[in-house]
């Protein structure tokens, strides 16, 4: 039974890749294109999960029960939304009738917001933050031209860099991993947006400490930022690896038979994606925030709080 439960968990976590993933394909800008089809939710509608739209914009006049989530694309806003609402590379114009329940994040555009809207939570925008920043380190892979060299080759590299990163964490870490390649299968949904909402976090982080704080306060505390975003990313990142390839290897080289042979596994079907024009950008774009969400939710394969002992 908990088998079953796992490979329905690893089949919507690569249908959520695939979808996300074909969705952008219409986006070769760096930008949802006007003609692109938005995501709508009518008047009369009410979505009672999160809403994501990759690659195009979101109109929301009806009633968003969760967060809503919009990258590189536009939202409006005229209706209820009682989580969050997160845009990366787009602006969000709120309408008058326009109620928020929870924050507004905007990473690379603006707030807008007419008279009568209401936002119960904090409104922080970074028009100047690039989009890429959801991605870290595969961001550069998003909005260059697709198929130039160029592209290929960092692609390689990183795979190659993440080859190593795979060896030395699964040798020294296997049981730790196993831990949170559990969680990922277990939770991928709930640890995309914990890991895009992390991201975001540490991006708003940034931006005020380089405007506000004092240099012998602010770079201490980004320094402290960076490495925590980026260790839960490479650890996060391998777990999905992890997970990834514990369901296509046979199930005797599940998550506790041969961690390495299913990590290793999981890097080259997650490799082999990650070289496809346009959709290996996003796909791992959803890799970078389900294993960063992950990461954070098994609390680095531990899984007791983060400060137990204090």
């Amino acid at each position: 039974m908990l088998s079953l439960r796992r490979h329905q968990a690893v089949q919507r976590l690569v249908l959520c890749a695939v979808a996300g993933a074909t969705l952008s394909c219409a986006a070769v800008e760096p930008t949802a294109r006007a003609d692109d089809p938005a995501v709508v939710v009518e008047a009369d509608a009410i979505a009672r999960d999160q809403l994501l739209a990759i690659g195009r914009d979101l109109e929301l006049r009806g009633e968003a029960r969760s967060d809503a989530v919009v990258l590189n694309g536009d939202a409006r806003i005229d209706g209820i939304v009682q989580g969050d609402v997160i845009v990366l590379g787009g602006d969000i114009e709120l309408g008058p009738s326009a109620r928020l329940g929870g924050d507004v994040f905007v990473l690379g555009g603006r707030v807008d917001a007419e008279s009568g809207a209401a936002v119960e939570g904090r409104s922080v925008a970074y028009p100047s933050a690039p989009s890429s920043l959801v991605v870290l380190a595969e961001g550069p892979v998003l909005g260059q031209a697709a198929l130039s060299p160029a592209v290929a080759l960092l692609n390689l590299a990183l795979l190659m860099a993440w080859l190593l990163v795979t060896v030395v964490l699964v040798a020294g870490f296997d049981a730790a991993l196993t831990a949170t390649a559990q969680s990922v299968l277990e939770r991928p949904f709930r640890n995309f947006f914990t890991g895009l909402v992390a991201v975001l976090a540490v991006a708003v982080t940034f931006a005020v400490l380089t405007a506000v704080a004092p240099a012998l306060v602010g770079a201490p505390l980004l320094a402290v930022c960076g490495t925590a975003i980026l260790v839960c990313k490479l650890w996060g990142t391998v777990a999905v690896f992890l997970a990834v390839g514990a369901r296509l290897l046979p199930h005797r080289l599940g998550l506790t038979g041969r961690p390495l042979a299913g990590a290793l596994c999981g890097l080259l079907a997650l490799g082999l994606v990650k070289m496809a024009p346009w959709v290996g950008g996003w796909t791992w774009t959803i890799v970078t925030c389900v294993g960063i969400g992950a990461a954070l939710d098994s609390r680095l394969g531990r899984r007791d709080p983060w400060f137990s002992g204090l």
